[in-house]
């Protein structure tokens, strides 16, 4: 009888559902793994020449009837320099003479954030020694050559001093925002007026890699003898900007 008891017992507890089965989790089973890496911003402004001299020594300077145009070296059609009090003198009547100097400003700029350059105008050249002071028109032009912005060459004009890669800044009359390799190939690259002052002009934002060499030159309008004996001197404040 005991034998057939365990029997059925045995019979039974097959017959029963196993017990459930639990798995714990302890702690977050899914999640994200950040990488990250700080790389600090650099910025480098060489300014490697702050001074634009005209001269009636070689290299010369350039000269042209009209403020745009192809400008050729001096001496001009009357053997004269920018320097000279009679220079303009011949073309005093209608137009005097335009000259553009051969030596430039220089500065070398490299970075790995954004960059905008900021020029502010200080007017025309002015007399500094014998009163009353006279003032000559005055305009700048701004060469960037060779240069690099996002990492890509600009190239499509020709830049004397470098060749190309390279081409001239353009942009409106009166301040605001300057194109590069706008129109103005060379040697009919764009003159922006340095008066009236607090003219502000400006690059807007160069993605990076920005690196190269922006060169400025100065041009005048020169009158002969109209133009009183002194000396004339004005200047740019050129900054840069990085977010």
């Amino acid at each position: 009888m005991l034998r057939v008891f365990v029997a059925i017992m045995t019979m039974a507890a097959l017959a029963l559902p196993a017990m459930a089965y639990n798995t714990t989790w302890d702690g977050d089973p899914e999640g994200d793994i950040t990488i990250e890496l700080q790389i600090d911003c650099w910025i480098q402004v060489l300014r490697q020449d702050a001074e634009i001299h005209f001269t009636d020594q070689s290299p010369f300077d350039w000269y042209n009837t009209s403020p745009t145009g192809a400008y050729t070296k001096c001496p001009d059609t009357d053997n004269q320099h920018p320097m000279y009090p009679w220079a303009g003198d011949h073309w005093y009547a209608p137009t005097g003479m335009y000259y553009e100097s051969d030596d430039g400003a220089v500065i070398y700029v490299q970075s790995n954030n954004a960059l905008t350059m900021n020029v502010h105008t200080n007017g025309d050249l002015t007399g500094t020694l014998n009163s009353p002071f006279g003032t000559i028109p005055t305009w700048f032009t701004i060469a960037m050559c060779p240069f690099t912005i996002g990492g890509v060459p600009v190239a499509g004009h020709t830049v004397p001093f470098c060749g190309n890669p390279g081409c001239y800044l353009s942009g409106p009359a009166g301040g605001g925002l300057m194109t590069i390799c706008g129109a103005g190939d060379f040697p009919n690259q764009h003159m922006f007026p340095c008066a009236p002052a607090s003219q502000v002009y400006t690059t807007g934002s160069m993605a990076p890699q920005v690196f190269g060499t922006i060169k400025f030159l100065c041009r005048i309008h020169r009158n002969g003898m109209m133009d009183g004996g002194d000396l004339y001197t004005t200047w740019l404040d050129v900054d840069f900007t990085s977010p």
